[in-house]
């Protein structure tokens, strides 16, 4: 009774992976990238609609306005901040950030998990938050929902959890790219925003390009062609060396605004956990308190840059009685104060806009005090100048991107000729202000990040080839018609094979013990059946050019001691590789390593570095002697538990472990859990007995 045979499954020749990998990084980022498109679309659109027709008819920011009570400008704040409190409190799951932070705390410590639902109501509610003058910005939920996006798309379609945290990034530079149209600041910015220090997280750095181009090109599609953030700085360029004096005093300016806002929130986040407001209150309070700011101030309602724009243009009117200079300053604080309310209060929205706000005012400040210090003779160009190059520094030291700050600003006010002052004025703030980040949840850099956890061993393993470690004298091979008999008596005492089922033309399957195990259960037909009955077809053989760092990924599904490896014809056997021969080179790459390390450095001797390592690559081997062995599941006792199906009794032997298929170790296991065809048993098998249902000795 022969099964009818086909080839076992194999993977690709390496060019063909290859491209096989890039083809799948294209259409995933291309489709991130057309999703986050039209979410930023959708909400631009409803800012545009929601915003002109709410506290746009109640205030114009591009002028100066007299102190009035005004009851919509005191209220339609708190009624939108009530609006986000009743959304985030009630209708989505509690987190440990807010804002863009959500996204950072995802990448590093949240396996990339995030929720889709909550993102896109967290997004709807920033919007009616900004439309009724809420001081908050559109970055945190554009990015978030778009982070959101990619996290989804990338694991319904099953990628691991490094490629999901890539698409989460990916999604971010969308998002970001698309709804203030700087394609190649958004990828920047995507990939440095994570860590404090000028890192980039270089492996979601093409993703995220392909992904922001695509989200870019999408929403500028339905309208977006021709609109800067700010109009009239095309013009603006670098004339003189002694501009950089102005310059540097601008980026003194940005650090201690960077420095003001890190303080208002740390204190506005201390008055929210002492006031014990309710959380669906909180931002609603916040609003009110930024309502009564704009009765004095309706400048920090601004979501559209228009008293930028008009602090460039000088079509602001007459100054105020305190001047140009105090009350640019006073603009700056209050919008300090209003949006540190709003975030501490958890509102929808996040700290982006307001920091370029922040940045804009503060050049404009700048160019006020050079204008009082040298009357008439301060170049008017010069200090229109200052107001997008003062973006970029706030930018920079605030949420300590100094790349991305130089690329973003540059994009959306079509600056190029400010490039040098841009470069300057951006790392010098971020010099200065870096330690007063807004963001708690970066970490300093690649190395401080749970996510890169074990880089170097993963390096290492993608750097070495199966072919090098590959065994050709593999004794337990078999054809399709041997019998299970036959597979019985060359079992040796002590040992658990794995069997690969092949002939001189190709590899059909391979059967380990879980194959055995289960055929020699059935006692009756045990004569009559062969190899081709109960071998494994469905795990995929490796090649020869496989990195080892694949072949353990594929160790770890299908749960074996042993895979087979075809020969360059991609059929036929060229030999096995063994799990413990992976051990036994990584641990020799990792003794190697640790002399030269103490040779080069004689206090690592005080380290007892090895025992951690020995525990983090304890999954690559069992750790008992020959009694223990990974199996999947039997068929017979699937979407059973171990209690139901007395295990121990019918088995003799012992589960000490569970691993399942997210890679969770279940240690001890959990009796009353049902089994998976996906997960892979840790057994331990007690002493042989001529009724062992087990096929081997140990």
């Amino acid at each position: 009774m022969v099964a009818s045979s086909r080839p076992m499954p194999v993977k690709w020749t390496l060019g063909q992976v290859l491209r096989r990998r890039w083809s799948r990084t294209l259409l995933l980022s291309v489709l991130v990238g057309l999703l986050s498109g039209l979410a930023a679309r959708a909400l631009q659109s409803l800012i545009e609609l929601g915003f002109p027709a709410l506290i746009g008819r109640l205030v114009n920011p591009a002028t100066v306005p007299t102190l009035q009570l005004r009851w919509g400008v005191l209220l339609l704040p708190a009624l939108g901040g009530l609006c986000s409190g009743l959304v985030v409190a009630f209708l989505c799951r509690p987190t440990r950030a807010h804002g863009t932070a959500v996204l950072i705390d995802a990448f590093h410590h949240g396996n990339a998990e995030m929720s889709l639902r909550d993102s896109a109501l967290k997004a709807l509610a920033a919007a009616v938050v900004i439309s009724c003058g809420g001081s908050v910005g559109k970055e945190a939920a554009i990015a978030v929902l778009c982070a959101a996006l990619g996290a989804a798309v990338s694991r319904r379609l099953g990628v691991s959890v490094r490629e999901r945290r890539t698409y989460l990034t990916a999604g971010c530079a969308a998002g970001v790219g698309a709804i203030f149209q700087t394609p190649l600041g958004g990828a920047l910015f995507a990939t440095s925003v994570l860590y404090s220090t000028p890192e980039l997280e270089v492996q979601a750095l093409m993703p995220s390009i392909i992904a922001s181009v695509t989200s870019y090109s999408t929403f500028m599609a339905f309208g977006g062609y021709g609109h800067r953030l700010l109009s009239g700085t095309q013009s603006l360029v670098f004339r003189h060396p002694l501009e950089l004096l102005p310059y540097a005093v601008l980026a003194g300016f940005c650090a201690g605004v960077s420095f003001l806002f890190s303080r208002a929130l740390r204190y506005t986040h201390t008055l929210r956990l002492k006031s014990r407001l309710p959380r669906w209150s909180a931002a609603a309070a916040a609003g009110l308190v930024g309502g009564v700011i704009a009765l004095g101030l309706p400048q920090i309602m601004d979501g559209e840059y228009l008293f930028i724009q008009g602090a460039l243009d000088h079509t602001l009117g007459a100054p105020p009685i305190m001047g140009w200079l105090w009350f640019f300053c006073l603009v700056a604080v209050g919008k300090c104060i209003a949006t540190a309310l709003m975030m501490s209060a958890e509102s929808a929205g996040g700290l982006f806009g307001p920091v370029v706000f922040m940045g804009g005012v503060a050049g404009a400040a700048t160019g006020a005090l050079f204008e009082a210090l040298f009357p008439g003779s301060f170049p008017e160009p010069l200090r229109a100048a200052l107001i997008p190059v003062g973006m970029a520094g706030v930018l920079a030291a605030s949420l300590r991107t100094p790349l991305a700050a130089i690329v973003m600003v540059t994009e959306m006010t079509g600056s190029y000729g400010l490039i040098v002052p841009l470069m300057l004025v951006s790392v010098a703030a971020y010099a200065l202000g870096q330690r007063f980040g807004v963001y708690a949840e970066q970490v300093k850099s690649l190395e401080d990040s749970p996510a890169h956890a074990g880089d170097s061993v993963r390096t290492w393993l993608e750097s070495r080839r199966v072919g090098t470690l590959l065994r050709t004298d593999w004794p337990y091979t078999v054809k399709p018609s041997a019998s299970l008999p036959q597979l019985v008596a060359r079992i040796p005492p002590g040992t658990l094979p794995v069997f690969i089922v092949h002939d001189e033309q190709r590899i059909y399957g391979i059967i380990s013990t879980a194959e055995l195990s289960a055929a020699i259960s059935l006692e009756d037909s045990s004569p009559i059946i062969v190899a081709a009955d109960i071998m494994n077809t469905k795990v995929a053989a490796l090649r020869y050019d496989d990195d080892l760092y694949a072949a353990l990924e594929r160790f770890r599904q299908a749960g074996v001691e042993v895979l087979p490896v075809v020969a360059g014809d991609g059929r036929s056997l060229a030999g096995v590789l063994e799990r413990a021969a992976m051990l036994r080179e990584l641990r020799q790459q990792v003794a190697t390593r640790s002399a030269a390390a103490l040779r080069e450095h004689a206090a690592f001797q005080t380290l007892a570095h090895d025992v951690e390592l020995d525990d983090l690559l304890a999954i690559l081997s069992p750790r008992g002697e020959d009694q223990i062995v990974r199996m999947r599941v039997p068929e017979e006792i699937l979407g059973r538990s171990l209690r139901q199906t007395d295990f121990r009794h019918r088995y003799r032997a012992q589960v000490i472990a569970i691993e399942t298929p997210t890679g969770e170790l279940l240690a001890p296991p959990d009796p009353q859990r049902p089994l998976d065809a996906a997960d892979i048993l840790v057994v331990m098998q007690n002493r042989p007995s001529a009724a062992s249902p087990l096929p081997a000795e140990s």
